[in-house]
């Protein structure tokens, strides 16, 4: 990838992301008229998780169009190589490794993306529960309370996956806690959680505890992942589209006419009128203008984080989530103190707020050391591969002859089962971008949704960068 698309990716993964985060809870500040003219605020966490599926679905066709001009292009390229692409005995060896491997591109069966309803399922709960604790606090305390996903997936993947956790880890896992305890605290001090509203401090409570339990929602879906769906070969924009495919039918189908027949209000997170939702979208031009930007800036947002992710490794996403994080929070406080704000959104700074900053600084250094601790335990699990392929290579002489290449060890076979695979280290979040990414921890188990396929894809766009 070029400089320039380099950078362009980054700028729009910054815009889009923070883009996608405020406006999340702006719309919440918006008012529109109900079915019988009364003025209302759009306070619907349901309808506002459609909208994010939605915006998923739309990477599905822009994904098969990046698939169609690949298989155009390596077409091209076997053709002008080396004649007709049809006939398999002119394959030369003029070839790079890449044109080879592109040249075909695999076909997705339907259990694979039938597979895919499983993990849509964990994004749909952890966004329901995200978008109800929304309605109770600020979009910059939202951000930072998401650093729980670190603490939970840490906690699974130890469980279940059996990982080991060295000493950088824990450290990280501690400074998460502690930040945590702060922004949180800072923010029932501040007895802020709305700007045109009062938030009642059981109600900051139960809105940042939603928050912390979708994040364990969250880490459960990367676990899941990671056990049951390493090898699944499909493209990471696909992946997304899919999700929001599946997560689309299911909540216009299922959940929004459900939680129409739950008694209650709206705002209070079960019950919501559709009906009404419609009506306001379709008499409240400024709603209606949130939401198709929502909508477009998640597509673009997505777009850019697989850019990124491929370009420059999950690694400096993972500092660049951050930096979302704090873009958040300073246009929040610029719409506050600025007429941008229209005197009715954004977030206000109050003494409190020195204790969210701290918290958010402590969010930071967790998340960092946290990633320390995952290339210190990548390079033992390297050391201890090379060792023990080494050890094999005694125990087995080579009968090679000169200039021969050594194949590559075939699925099943007794050296595979000996030598362990290395390690690929991010996780599915690292990868897929949709609305629920973490800012705080986006690497925090091994494996993931896109298997080994998908990182070494990231490994030969790394390679040729630093070319």
């Amino acid at each position: 990838m070029s400089g320039l698309k380099t950078g362009l990716s980054i700028t729009g993964l910054l815009v889009f992301g923070t883009t996608t985060s405020l406006f999340a809870k702006i719309v919440y500040e918006l008012q529109g008229p109900d079915k019988d003219g009364h003025m209302q605020y759009f306070t619907k966490p349901w309808a506002m998780t459609t909208v994010m599926f939605l915006g998923m679905s739309f990477c599905l066709p822009w994904a098969y169009w990046e698939e169609y001009k690949h298989k155009k292009q390596a077409k091209e390229a076997l053709q002008s190589a080396n004649g007709d692409i049809s006939d398999p005995l002119l394959y030369g060896e003029s070839l790079t490794d890449e044109t080879k491997e592109t040249a075909i591109i695999r076909g997705n069966s339907a259990k694979d993306i039938f597979m895919l309803a499983i993990p849509t399922f964990f994004d749909l709960i952890a966004t329901v529960l995200m978008n109800i604790g929304l309605l109770s606090v600020t979009a910059s305390v939202y951000q930072m309370m998401r650093g729980a996903e670190m603490l939970f997936a840490a906690l699974f993947a130890v469980s279940f996956l059996h990982r080991k956790l060295n000493r950088m880890h824990f450290l990280g896992i501690l400074c998460c806690v502690i930040g945590i305890t702060l922004v949180g605290t800072s923010s029932l001090l501040a007895g802020e959680g709305s700007s045109t509203h009062e938030v009642s401090p059981q109600k900051m409570i139960l809105g940042m505890g939603l928050i912390i339990a979708s994040q364990c929602v969250q880490a459960a879906q990367i676990t899941f992942e990671d056990y049951f769906m390493a090898d699944l070969h499909i493209e990471p924009l696909k992946i997304v589209g899919y999700e929001g495919i599946f997560g689309s039918i299911t909540m216009i189908c299922v959940l929004l006419p459900l939680v129409s027949l739950i008694k209650g209000h709206d705002g209070d997170g079960l019950h919501e009128n559709s009906l009404d939702t419609l009506h306001m979208i379709f008499h409240s031009r400024p709603i209606a203008i949130v939401l198709l930007v929502d909508m477009v800036a998640l597509l673009m947002y997505n777009f850019s984080g697989m850019c990124v992710t491929g370009a420059l490794g999950a690694v400096f996403r993972t500092v660049l989530e951050t930096t979302r994080t704090l873009f958040v929070w300073l246009v929040d406080l610029l719409l506050w103190y600025t007429p941008l704000g229209f005197g009715t959104l954004g977030e206000s700074w109050s003494k409190y707020s020195y204790i969210q900053a701290l918290g958010f600084a402590v969010l930071v250094c967790g998340t960092l050391v946290y990633s320390r601790g995952d290339e210190v335990q990548s390079k033992k699990e390297h050391l201890e591969y090379e060792a023990h392929a080494a050890e094999e290579g005694e125990a087995q002489p080579s009968m090679l002859m000169p200039g021969d290449t050594a194949p590559m060890p075939v699925a099943g076979s007794q050296s595979v089962a000996a030598a362990r695979p290395m390690p690929v280290r991010g996780t599915p979040t690292s990868f897929k971008s949709t609305m629920n990414i973490h800012p705080l921890s986006a690497s925090v188990t091994g494996g993931g949704l896109m298997g080994r396929s998908m990182a070494r894809s990231i490994s030969r766009s790394m390679s040729r960068d630093q070319q």
